[in-house]
């Protein structure tokens, strides 16, 4: 039997001196064929004939071996210079959020009351006239109650029923930071926060553990973050002696600006493009800011704050636009509104606390240059109405500046007129435009 040689790989010596012999014919054609040639004019680069050569030699000689050596590159042709390819989608450069923020809501025991019937609770009815208000990204309240089911039911703990209704009128979003909010510790705190959570909407403001307080609520709008912080001074005496001394110091955000300045520093630092905060302050009543509390505002927007948005006072205040420094030394925009004042609120002994206001704001993002601007600022002027529905007593939510529903008399209506007027003074010096 013939025995079979082994497959080599590469050039042979045979091989290389044949094309060395080669080679050496061609040079010297080159050199002889032009003198036979006669009148012929050929020229032949050397140059060329010298390289081709070496290119021979230069392939590796490889006798009965495998190379162990992974495969070179090719080089590959220049794509740009000739590609018809669509190019690669890019990341959007710019983002806009919308943002629509109302004052506070305080379903109280008067409230609750008229929202009840012989088959259970109706709070549907409240909001529902400006329901179609809620038409933003963020919409955004502070909720002055707590939802305790197994808990009697006061001007402070309402009925979760009530929930429904503030989701259904659109609010996705709902600030938990007011004086009431450990009235029933930190269980009765938590078991809010989870039902908010049950909802559909977002609850931000205050902790229920140590753990919680040292991570901002964010949420993603787009693809840009969004932190939402609140600060308060204060709890009302029930909440305070509900809870420990431990838990005291977590269960709020102390309204101190090296907390709030500390606290935004890390929202930022954890990639949020867009810092919201809410400030639980001032006096009840009060229709201005104090000096302090100008002065604090201030330097919230200096620390990095985009939007302020007040609280407590049951009264709108003054709205403006603050300017602040960025690290870098160029200048920035923090929209501030000192209070937002009420929502819905049943007490009627100033019409200031049945005023509101909700602000629509329209923010554009800048990823190149890491920069907020307000585009779009308007605001819908609301008014709370008390009167009797079928021979009940009812609440509900309307815009002042459009005609009145049927059931408003005389004296109703020109009780919502003043209210509007009220309204209007206070926004007049305002960056925004009412909506109409």
């Amino acid at each position: 039997m013939r025995k079979r040689h082994r497959q080599t790989s590469g050039i042979s010596l045979g091989t290389v001196l044949t094309l060395t012999l080669l080679g050496l014919v061609i040079a010297g054609g080159a050199v002889l064929f032009p003198k036979l040639a006669g009148d012929i004019d050929l020229r032949t680069d050397a140059t060329r004939v010298s390289v081709a050569i070496q290119g021979v030699f230069s392939q590796p000689y490889q006798q009965g071996t495998q190379s162990t050596a992974q495969p070179l590159e090719t080089a590959q042709p220049d794509v740009a210079a000739f590609s018809t390819a669509a190019p690669l989608p890019t990341q959007p450069v710019e983002h806009t959020i919308t943002l629509t923020a109302a004052g506070a809501i305080s379903i109280d025991t008067a409230i609750q009351k008229a929202c009840t019937s012989e088959t259970g609770y109706a709070f549907g009815s409240l909001l529902e006239a400006v329901a179609g208000e809620f038409q933003s990204e963020i919409n955004l309240a502070t909720l002055q109650n707590l939802v305790i089911v197994n808990e009697k039911l006061t001007d402070v703990n309402m009925p979760a029923d009530a929930l429904t209704a503030i989701r259904d009128s659109g609010i996705n979003v709902l600030s938990t930071g007011f004086l009431g909010a450990l009235n029933s510790g930190v269980s009765g705190l938590a078991t809010t926060i989870n039902a908010i959570g049950q909802n559909g909407m977002t609850a931000y403001g205050t902790f229920t553990s140590a753990e919680s307080r040292k991570h901002v609520v964010t949420i993603d709008i787009g693809g840009t973050t969004v932190a939402l912080m609140s600060f308060q001074s204060d709890l009302s005496a029930a909440g305070k002696r509900k809870i420990t001394r431990e838990e005291q110091a977590f269960v709020t955000a102390p309204l101190t600006l090296p907390v709030i300045s500390a606290d935004i520093a890390a929202a930022r630092a954890a990639g949020a493009k867009i810092v919201i905060v809410s400030l639980c302050w001032g006096k009840e009543r009060a229709t201005t800011p104090t000096k302090t509390q100008i002065e604090l505002a201030q330097g919230i927007a200096d620390a990095g704050a985009d939007v302020i948005l007040g609280t407590r006072s049951g009264t709108v205040q003054p709205v403006t636009i603050l300017s602040a420094k960025r690290a870098d030394g160029t200048s920035r925009q923090t929209l501030c509104a000192y209070s937002l004042g009420n929502l819905l609120e049943s007490d009627r002994s100033d019409r200031a606390s049945i005023s509101g206001a909700l602000l629509h704001v329209t923010m554009r993002y800048s990823l190149a240059d890491d920069r907020l601007s307000f585009e779009a600022l308007t605001y819908t002027p609301t008014y709370v109405w008390r009167g009797r529905i079928d021979g009940k007593t009812s609440y509900r939510v309307l815009r002042s500046n459009v005609a009145p529903p049927d059931f408003l008399d005389e004296d109703q209506r020109k009780v919502m007129e003043r209210s509007l007027t009220l309204i209007r003074d206070v926004m007049e010096d305002s960056p925004f435009d009412e909506r109409q």
